[in-house]
């Protein structure tokens, strides 16, 4: 029997707002992300607050504020109480964004749309899957099975696969990365099979991104040049998503003698950093094949780094001798001159 289905965008669909959608299945309603702008405007989520109630589960594809920034607050504040779904690395670098995001905004105002315990109750209310790990859903929706497909971008990064009755078939794949990178491999849509309904995005479909060789040469080109020139170099990036492949990369090119960037000190700069660091190094079953092929065979874990110092707020920066390099600030400094190095993070 056809299914009846329906989608509806809150936001994501016209403009560059973060994703935020409900998909309907028979009487079932999925709410696929729900992201929220940095200015946490109340305006954005007011559509969203009129369908809390009719929700009946909530499907989560990254850790950032773009695909879950809302979530803290329709759970503690609009009382949202269906089950959430996400990966085991979006459940866990999901709480990280959001207590650094939280922490951010209270050092430097009265911040009350939401609670660090808002945040704790959202994040309690997650269902954490393995990829490739099948929920059959029961009562309004029986007969509706949930897989969750990596998606690339970011670790734990997700393409949604919704099957109803073995018949429809329904893809939510948005900002996934089909290359491989450095710490993840490319997204698996070579196991979807002309769906019932695919939902995706067209944010980048017009950049053409250049070869990695090529990228991280004009970054240690560009942060060589800059220090050498009595200058500083920030490099701002998210809080745990791509983060890690920045991470990794400069740890590597500080490790090279080669590279003449041994004399410059390298800093991790946010409010959760060395929690961020350790659940990364407990996650590489989560990131490429070379990666995990490293760890099996010589016990060597990329996110064990010898040269990043992690700091939580400035006065711990202020103690990393200059010149340096900082992330997230990632911080390569020695004078008031900053670089932001906005092509490496861009993704296809």
């Amino acid at each position: 029997m056809t299914s009846i289905v329906k989608f509806q965008s809150l936001s994501g669909a016209h403009s560059e707002s973060p994703p935020c959608y409900i998909l309907q299945v028979d009487e079932f309603r999925f709410l696929l992300d729900c992201g929220w702008d940095e200015d946490f405007s109340m305006d954005f989520v007011k559509e969203l607050k009129r369908h809390i109630h009719q929700i009946d589960a909530v499907l989560l594809s990254y850790p950032d504020h773009t695909h879950l920034g809302a979530l803290p607050y329709i759970v503690g504040k609009a009382g949202m109480k269906c089950p959430i779904y996400a990966t085991i690395p979006v459940y866990k670098m999901g709480q990280m964004f959001m207590y650094d995001l939280y922490q951010s905004r209270h050092n430097t105002e009265d911040f009350e749309i939401f609670t660090l315990d808002d945040v704790d109750s959202a994040f309690d209310k997650i269902i954490q899957l393995k990829y490739s790990q099948t929920v059959h859903l029961k009562g309004k929706g029986h007969g509706i099975q949930i897989t969750p497909l990596p998606a690339g971008h970011m670790i734990g990064g997700t393409i949604w696969k919704i099957i109803k009755d073995g018949e429809e078939e329904i893809v939510y794949a948005v900002d996934y990365n089909h290359k491989k990178e450095r710490h993840l491999n490319g997204c698996v849509l070579d196991v979807i099979s002309r769906p019932s309904l695919m939902i995706t995005d067209a944010f980048n479909a017009t950049y053409v991104q250049s070869r990695r060789r090529t990228r991280d040469e004009q970054l240690m080109t560009t942060i060589l040049q800059t220090m050498r020139n009595d200058g500083n170099v920030l490099v701002a990036v998210d809080t745990a998503g791509r983060m890690l492949e920045l991470a990794q990369l400069l740890d590597q090119m500080w490790r090279t003698s080669e590279s003449g960037l041994s004399p410059y000190s390298l800093a991790l700069l946010n409010n959760v950093s060395f929690n961020v660091v350790e659940f990364a190094k407990s996650q590489i079953e989560w990131m490429s094949d070379k990666i995990m092929r490293a760890f099996e065979e010589n016990r060597n874990n990329p996110f064990h780094f010898k040269h990043v110092k992690l700091c939580h707020n400035l006065a711990e920066l202020a103690k990393v001798p200059e010149p340096k390099v900082s992330e997230n600030l990632f911080l390569a400094y020695k004078s008031p001159f900053i670089k932001k190095m906005t092509d490496y993070l861009s993704y296809s």
